[in-house]
């Protein structure tokens, strides 16, 4: 480890126990003046060590941080309007050598003087039609109202919005600079905003469908509405607040639970503990976002809006008890807030119920559903499980967050666990969390003989093998294939590991009941079918007939070696063929991550367009789609992927393995080259055999529903 790495890593870790034991003593009323209480002393010092360590190894970023301290005019912690600038960087330069600083969000804006920004102009866009109106409420100081218009102005997304400030007038100079902003809407109310007064405001200036309440001495950081705004479009709920991050940069808070120990929270902002959406009994307004109609059915009548944690409690309370919706905790949406204070009733998940329902899953990394066909399943499974009332764990093996896809798994409401601070930092949280966790849906062999260990941590927790497919049968049919030993050995050894895995697990599962044959052959007893899942995506409204369609089409992911082989086979061999009968043709290779072999196909006739998110107009308007796969196990997700949009198939005995297709009744099977070829030009040429494929593979997909899917989930994790 470089010595630059050594010292970030206890830095860290030092830091945070500083600052989350002074968190701690603020919260059970202790006064600013703890941080002088000798449990600090030894933290101190070997934070003294570790800063005298970045100078003389001039690590670069301690010097930064120290000279973008000094140059800074202003600070987040200390007004401007009330302390001389050398008494707040005598202040903030004694707060960073003691660790108190080591963790401030780069999004926190500094608190500006009063005649700095009282001329200063904020324009924002008059929306006529916005889809969520922001109140923002309780504007006491300038400097805090700037820095929350600031904010949004900066990270304005493509969210359309309107801006309602509530002033109160007990500042003039707010009044006055309110003059200097355009585009909002500025109304004056009375010192302490009733709910009747905040229900009136509504009534007769909010023109969104959903309103956003938002306190004046916070400010958002980039990207803070959408996920408020996607989770109520996405659930029936009935509000949803914000991860509220303090100036010090560690969580204040991350909704609340009553009735709970009353721990404070005082974590980083990015532990996993505390970043995924979950079900919370309430959440504070100092960012709270609910739907206009269901704010007005409240009736709470003369609650005062000042104290944002029991207007958000009241809120959430009524939500629950008048209108039967629950409140959400989304952590993608973060704020700052400049409250010093921070509540200590905080806390996430109900144990109870936590240990009771926990499903974890691990896999190589977060799926990707739109790529590969594996993503695709994996993803479905923990929907239906989630369904089924199960809490969801996701552990990447890897570690990656990777953006899109995280917030895809948060939006469904999954937990996901990630490197914090690193990969053995993940593993010790989902260590400690193995005691609550009843079972554990480990995908692949490879991961089972990794995180076989997990199972001493706790040994009531059943552990279920989820093949994927037989890795051992796709390789001893690439063996054959290739006639290559050395890839026959590589079965053997893979056959040998996944066999020994299917042993030790309570249940091994099993993509078809091919495969299902071959483990019971094999002496694995506890097998159960859990295939790929396909909804029918077809329209039979806007589908375009058998005379309105050209083309022929082939997905795959192309990391997976059948695919690229597939791929080759079809151009360079059956293709030709083809081309004699129907000159024009042209066929497109779909799917990700091309290598220069595949890329190297295309043609006039071969287009090969890399990945794409939606590939529906492809299959939309392609005559055929073909799978020529001559090795490879399992269920094939494109054949499904093919039969949910009704697209005739023409593919190999392999290609078809497992799905319960039947040649010339719902696919065309052909597994040699000229018998391939001539397959393509008869259904490519034949409307009434194409019609009749077409519409028997509609019917063959029932199987593979999420309904009849979600069943066999039920049954499996009930036994």
């Amino acid at each position: 480890m470089k010595i630059y790495q050594w010292i970030d890593k206890y830095n860290y870790k030092n830091s945070l126990k500083i600052i989350s034991d002074y968190s701690d003593g603020l919260a059970k009323g202790k006064s600013i003046f703890y941080s002088f209480n000798p449990i600090f002393w030894d933290k101190y010092l070997i934070r003294f060590i570790l800063v005298f360590s970045s100078v003389i190894t001039f690590q670069k970023s301690a010097y930064k941080a120290f000279v973008n301290l000094l140059s800074d005019k202003h600070s987040p912690f200390y007004s401007s309007d009330f302390n001389s600038q050398g008494y707040i960087k005598f202040r903030d330069l004694t707060a960073t050598l003691f660790g108190f600083r080591y963790f401030v969000d780069e999004q926190t804006l500094s608190l500006l003087a009063e005649k700095k920004t009282k001329h200063e102009e904020i324009k924002f866009e008059i929306n006529s039609n916005p889809e969520v109106s922001i109140i923002i409420n309780n504007c006491l100081r300038l400097d805090y109202l700037y820095n929350c218009l600031s904010s949004i102005r900066k990270n304005s997304e493509s969210q359309s919005f309107e801006i309602i400030i509530l002033n109160n007038h007990e500042n003039h100079f707010i009044t006055n600079f309110l003059r200097n902003v355009s585009g909002t809407k500025v109304l004056s109310v009375s010192t302490d905003v009733t709910y009747d007064e905040m229900a009136k405001v509504v009534i007769e200036q909010a023109l969104g469908k959903y309103i956003h309440l938002l306190n004046c001495n916070v400010h958002v950081k980039t990207n803070w509405l959408k996920p408020l705004i996607e989770t109520l479009r996405l659930n029936d709920l009935g509000s949803v607040g914000s991860k509220i991050i303090s100036l010090a940069g560690i969580i204040n808070t991350a909704g609340n639970l009553m009735n709970e120990d009353k721990i404070a929270i005082h974590k980083h902002r990015d532990h996993p503990e505390f970043n995924y959406q979950v079900q919370v009994n309430f959440c504070t307004a100092d960012s709270l976002a609910l739907s206009k109609r269901d704010f007005l059915n409240l009736e709470l009548g003369s609650l005062s809006s000042k104290n944002t944690d029991e207007f958000g409690k009241e809120i959430s309370m009524a939500l629950k008890k008048k209108l039967n919706k629950n409140t959400f905790h989304q952590p993608l949406s973060e704020v700052i807030s400049y409250k010093q204070l921070i509540p200590s009733n905080q806390n996430l998940i109900s144990s109870a119920e936590y240990k009771k329902n926990a499903v974890l899953f691990i896999d190589d990394e977060i799926p990707a559903p739109d790529r590969d066909s594996g993503s695709n399943r994996i993803f479905q499974i923990m929907l239906l499980v989630k369904s089924l009332g199960y809490h969801v764990i996701f552990l990447p093996v890897t570690g990656e967050k990777r953006k899109d896809y995280f917030e895809q798994m948060i939006y469904a409401g999954f937990e996901v666990l990630y490197q914090f601070p690193n990969r053995k930092g993940m593993i010790k949280i989902m260590l400690d969390k193995m005691p609550e966790i009843m079972t554990a849906w480990l995908c692949k062999p490879h991961n089972n003989k990794q995180f076989k260990f997990i199972f001493e941590a706790n040994k009531n927790c059943k552990w279920i093998y989820d093949t994927i497919d037989l890795h051992f049968v796709r390789i001893q049919r690439e063996a054959e294939l290739s006639k290559s030993d050395s890839i026959k050995k590589e079965a053997e050894l893979i056959k040998a590991l996944e066999i020994d895995i299917a042993k030790r697990a309570d249940t091994t599962l099993a993509i078809t009941d091919d495969e299902r044959f071959i483990l019971e052959e094999e002496g694995i007893k506890q097998v159960k079918v859990i295939p790929n899942i396909h909804e029918l995506r077809n329209n039979s409204t806007t589908e375009k007939s058998f005379i309105n369609r050209d083309g022929i089409l082939f997905i795959g992911g192309y990391l997976h070696k059948p695919n690229i082989d597939a791929a080759k086979w079809l151009i360079n061999e059956i293709m030709p063929i083809v081309w004699k009968s129907i000159p024009e043709l042209r066929v497109t290779l779909l799917g990700s991550n091309p290598p220069e072999e595949v890329l190297q196909l295309q043609s006039k006739h071969v287009r090969v367009p890399g990945y794409l998110h939606d590939v529906s107009s492809y299959f939309n308007n392609s005559k055929i789609f073909v799978a020529p796969l001559r090795f490879g196990a399992g269920m094939k997700g494109k054949i499904g992927q093919s039969l949910e949009f009704g697209l005739p198939i023409v593919s190999t005995d392999i290609g078809i393995e497992g799905v319960g297709l039947s040649d010339n009744e719902n696919v065309i099977v052909a597994n040699q080259t000229l018998a391939f070829a001539n397959k393509i030009v008869m259904l490519y040429n034949n409307e009434e055999l194409w019609n009749k494929i077409r519409n028997n593979s509609l019917e063959a997909l029932k199987a593979y529903t999420p309904n009849a899917v979600k069943e066999k989930l039920r049954v499996l994790l009930e036994n």
